[in-house]
């Protein structure tokens, strides 16, 4: 089946345009953002997260000073661009206005309002197949300061309540010599109760209950990560080479979680972008229905269903 398109609005999210073809369906919203707002199977459960109430916003006075009065970040769920290193608010650009879209095929240009206060310009690539579930994501960020910034891609997937995350651990054998980096946030509790660290893999589940937050940052030299939830398989692949300097402490993947919603993001090399150029970085996308989930602690069985659907 062809790759389809339409324009339509979707809950409270405004205009979205609607893409499908017969396998999945993907939205992506066009008055704000962008946000890869809805990802499933077709009629199937949504593995994004929807902010619909608005209830996640970021503003005050720093806001205000550094965008303009009465500025606020909404986070909206689904899929972002965003930049590394974080600074708040500067990072936390007010993407709440329409944005242009081009279509060349099955390939989807999403072009939002240039970022003034950072001074860059954003293209979110997205590239659908026309007979499966694999969706190509690509982001695209132009420095257009008269000098280099330094910085990086960061790509967000924000994820449904409810499911759990599987994180592959490094299984090069180094010897006598350390194998894998991880970064920790301040917040971020070794004994939390919804992590579980495994000898070839770590899982993290999302649980509405729980308040508070956890973050931790690896060298994910096997280059994916997945999210089992509603009884769909996510699989999210990105790039790592150890020849890049990664951000915080050499970490080409993070995940975070709260009550709301779980993250898994993947980060280019944080570099000095001349002026007039580009940086982009590039994940790819699969959803596979019926998967069910097994418990957070049984790594064989986890291991099985990696190599059944991912390290094939």
């Amino acid at each position: 089946m062809a790759v389809t398109y339409r324009e339509m609005t979707y809950k409270t999210f405004g205009r979205v345009l609607a893409i499908e073809n017969g396998v999945i369906e993907l939205y992506v919203t066009l008055d704000v953002g962008p946000r890869i707002i809805r990802y499933s199977t077709v009629g199937g459960a949504n593995v994004m997260h929807e902010d619909i109430d608005a209830k996640l916003v970021e503003k005050g006075a720093d806001f205000d000073e550094v965008f303009y009065p009465g500025a606020y970040w909404r986070p909206y769920g689904g899929h972002r661009i965003w930049l590394t290193p974080e600074v708040k608010p500067n990072t936390y650009n007010p993407d709440n206005d329409p944005i242009t879209y081009e279509v060349d095929g099955n390939v989807f240009t999403f072009i939002p309002p240039v970022q003034e206060t950072l001074q860059v310009a954003e293209r979110m690539i997205v590239t659908v197949s026309e007979d499966s579930s694999e969706v190509a994501v690509r982001a695209e960020v132009k420095n257009l300061a008269d000098k280099p910034q330094t910085m990086g891609i960061w790509q967000i997937s924000v994820m449904c309540q409810n499911g759990m995350e599987v994180v592959p651990q490094t299984l090069r054998d180094t010897v006598l010599l350390h194998n894998r980096r991880m970064s920790l946030w301040p917040y971020c509790e070794m004994n939390d109760e919804r992590v579980y660290w495994g000898k070839t893999l770590i899982t993290l589940r999302q649980d509405p209950t729980v308040n508070h937050p956890f973050k931790i940052g690896t060298s994910n030299e096997r280059k994916f990560s997945a999210y089992l939830c509603n009884g769909d398989l996510f699989v999210k692949r990105f790039a790592w080479s150890a020849d890049l300097a990664y951000p915080d402490d050499g970490c080409n993947f993070e995940t975070y979680t709260n009550p709301n919603f779980l993250e898994i993001e993947s980060l280019g090399q944080l570099v000095p972008v001349e002026s007039g150029s580009t940086i982009s970085g590039e994940e790819v996308w699969s959803l596979t229905p019926n998967v069910p989930a097994p418990a957070a602690n049984d790594e064989a069985a986890l291991m099985d269903i990696i190599a059944k659907y991912i390290e094939k």
